[in-house]
């Protein structure tokens, strides 16, 4: 939020904040499956660490750009740090949390979602009293800290890597085979990446659809976003109060939050007042949250820890260039149908990945030697059957 206001404030052009918001995520598309090689092969913990620096110097030094060039150089640096922490940080989970990894991952997301919540309305206190440059500059100070704080945490390496088995290899497209022959996980990755170009359509669409087709203000549209950060804090909490559950349970989770997306992008598309758009929103994120959360917990389940780092890093260039289409996509659907036939657009596309999913997430046959999840990962309380025995039921 700091970031695009000070894009605006020095710069005075949409097209200056296009290129901030790219430089979010275009690293993880040119980048992330790479990165997520690198958590696999390296040590975790110091690429995490290296990620959170990377962020305090992108961020301390924009606190003190006031031109183009800076600006945008040092947006850039923010998501390459960004795209590195984020395979590394996931594939952690499971070797720091052992048999609680499920509830790690949950808490890790209800983390994001607070933060993602209530960090822009406290940043809207600091504009108040500072200008851009003290958000900017805390913000530099939090990943020091949590630089800091990492570089204390012990994350162990998986018993394959430590042992030397080379059956996946230390290659990019060794463990990608590995990992998305697994089953039911290719295709998790795939209907989640058409949820992503839904969202893209829904990014484009909030700000419109408070404003224009209800007629209401930017207090409204602040309302929306808030109701939707609720719902995703409310879920994600649920999911780590429940702790861990089998892998059905994770697939009817994850089939009724692609149900739940779709009817609550229906209803932000038919409502007629900020009313029902906020009970719209508040379930669009509540579904958006479990299905991340869900989803995050079936791939620690099910993929050896020692490919996660890829296939995290791969599914991080998948989403991103997804998210892009979904920009893209909405901006041309907007100006051709409207806001509504755009919102009632991604609602389609969840439906369809929700179908798809019940169609393809089956086990595989019953004399297949499942997958090691988090059992094969050095650490407390590691399963010693291995976390993945049981295969992904009929749905």
């Amino acid at each position: 939020m700091a970031l695009l206001l000070l894009t605006y404030r020095y710069l005075h052009t949409s097209w200056a904040i296009a290129a901030v918001l790219l430089a979010d995520f275009l690293p993880a598309i040119a980048f992330g499956s790479w990165f997520g090689a690198c958590a696999d092969r390296y040590s975790k913990r110091r690429l995490i660490v290296t990620a959170n620096l990377l962020q305090a110097v992108a961020f301390a030094g924009l606190a003190f750009a006031h031109t183009a060039v800076p600006i945008l150089a040092l947006a850039l640096l923010a998501g390459v740090g960004n795209a590195l922490l984020r395979p590394a940080l996931r594939s952690a989970l499971p070797l720091v949390a052992g048999e609680a990894s499920q509830v790690a991952a949950a808490l890790y997301d209800t983390c994001r979602w607070v933060g993602m919540t209530v960090g822009p309305l406290v940043a809207a206190g600091l504009f108040a009293l500072s200008g851009v440059a003290l958000p900017l500059a805390l913000n530099a100070l939090s990943f020091l800290v949590a630089a800091a704080v990492m570089a204390t945490v012990a994350i162990g390496r998986p018993a394959r890597i430590q042992t030397g088995e080379a059956a996946a290899g230390l290659g990019l497209r060794a463990g990608l085979a590995e990992a998305l022959a697994t089953p039911g996980i290719t295709a998790l990755i795939a209907c989640s990446a058409g949820a992503v170009i839904a969202g893209g359509l829904l990014n484009v669409c909030e700000p419109l659809l408070a404003t224009q087709v209800l007629h209401g203000s930017g207090s409204d549209y602040a309302l929306l976003v808030a109701c939707y950060g609720a719902g995703m804090v409310a879920a994600s909490a649920l999911v780590a109060r429940r702790g861990s559950m089998p892998a059905g349970v994770l697939i009817r989770r994850y089939l009724a939050a692609q149900t739940l997306t779709a009817v609550g992008m229906t209803g932000s598309a038919i409502v007629g007042s900020v009313g029902p758009a906020t009970v719209a929103f508040a379930a669009t994120g509540y579904a958006n949250a479990l299905l991340l959360v869900s989803e995050m917990q079936l791939i620690q389940l099910r993929v050896p820890n020692s490919v996660q780092g890829r296939l995290f890093g791969a599914k991080d260039t998948v989403e991103g260039a997804c998210f892009l289409v979904g920009l893209l996509g909405a901006g041309a659907l907007v100006a051709a149908a409207g806001v509504r036939i755009t919102l009632a657009t991604g609602a389609g596309i969840c439906a369809v990945c929700m179908l798809a999913a019940v169609a393809t997430l089956r086990t595989g046959t019953p004399n297949q030697t499942p997958a090691r999840g988090v059992g094969d990962a050095v650490g407390r309380g590691a399963d010693p059957r291995g976390a993945a025995s049981e295969p992904l039921p009929h749905v």
